[in-house]
């Protein structure tokens, strides 16, 4: 048996996404694991990387 593949997501960047349009986490991730397919969710990816990318580049230039 294999194992199952989780994916980790920056905390951080759902919690700001959540107060920003007033979802719960829980939506947020369902529409960044593709299980929800509307303009709002595709959105929510292109924010999530963007913001995601700016921290990591962050956290890489310290």
């Amino acid at each position: 048996m294999g194992k199952n593949k989780y994916n980790k997501y920056n905390v951080l960047v759902i919690n700001r996404l959540s107060q920003k349009y007033g979802f719960t986490g829980y939506y947020i991730r369902q529409c960044l694991r593709g299980d929800r397919k509307n303009l709002t969710a595709d959105q929510l990816r292109k924010e999530y990387n963007n913001l995601s990318k700016a921290i990591t580049k962050l956290l890489e230039e310290s």
